[in-house]
């Protein structure tokens, strides 16, 4: 390949292979010490389905969809979320503020506050492991192989493989299409039953968040604005003493 080539990295999964081992669940907490009562990712239980004697029950992996079109960066005011070039979405904690107005905008709800740091939080496709040339560790653990991650632009990689030939979803809700990049193999899902449940916010948080927030950006720019102008007023003020004398 090129030495300027970027990779494009994508998740694949195979429902039919992931057996609710919930390894990939915690090799991820221990990866990233996400605090007890939260998660990156999830394993959904789709129950019990058809009728007997035909009876199965499928576990779904789900986890941020590290999408083409991210909502949360453009939601984010400080720029704490980003994508990167290979399309993974991260959060610069030392940016975030945790308003969580990423959280809210995520279609997918795959996003948290930290209940420790204060600051935004989801899967971010282990990208330190990926810089190291390793798998995330989610896949890196899944025993029945469910879980896969690779450059979706590498004809020979494991995820090209996994979809060659095969019929692929993504999971599109309520008609929005932002470019998922996790891939499910086989039968379409239905995204209602496989995402967490939306974060609530307290009605105090949400309006320290939707209102006093954009009310105190508000005045601070009035306030810069009063001062400039003032500033200039002075400088006027100044050259017309000057040309007078």
């Amino acid at each position: 390949m090129a030495d300027n080539y970027t990779p494009r990295y994508a998740f694949v999964i195979d429902p039919r292979r992931c057996i609710d081992c919930r390894a990939c669940l915690v090799a991820c907490r221990a990866e990233w010490e996400t605090p007890l009562g939260q998660t990156r990712i999830w394993v959904r239980d789709s129950g019990v389905l058809g009728e007997f004697p035909n009876l199965e029950r499928q576990f779904i992996p789900f986890q941020c969809q590290h999408c083409e079109n991210p909502w949360c960066v453009e939601a984010c005011p400080t720029g704490a979320t980003f994508q990167r070039e290979d399309g993974l979405v991260l959060i610069d904690e030392e940016a975030c503020i945790g308003c969580g107005f990423c959280v809210e905008a995520c279609p997918y709800h795959v996003r948290f506050i930290n209940s420790e740091t204060g600051k935004a939080d989801k899967c971010s496709g282990c990208f330190t492991r990926v810089d190291r040339g390793e798998l995330p560790a989610c896949v890196a653990t899944c025993i029945g192989g469910a879980r896969m991650f690779g450059d979706i632009n590498d004809p020979e990689s494991e995820v090209s493989k996994a979809i060659r030939g095969r019929r692929v979803h993504r999971l599109i809700t309520d008609q929005v299409d932002t470019g998922p990049m996790v891939f499910y193999l086989e039968e379409p899902l239905n995204p209602a039953t496989v995402m967490p449940t939306p974060v609530s916010q307290p009605s105090a948080e949400a309006f320290w968040q939707k209102a006093a927030i954009p009310f105190v950006k508000a005045a601070i720019a009035l306030a810069f604005a009063g001062q400039m102008g003032a500033f200039i007023m002075q400088l006027i003020k100044g050259e017309r003493e000057f040309d007078e004398m």
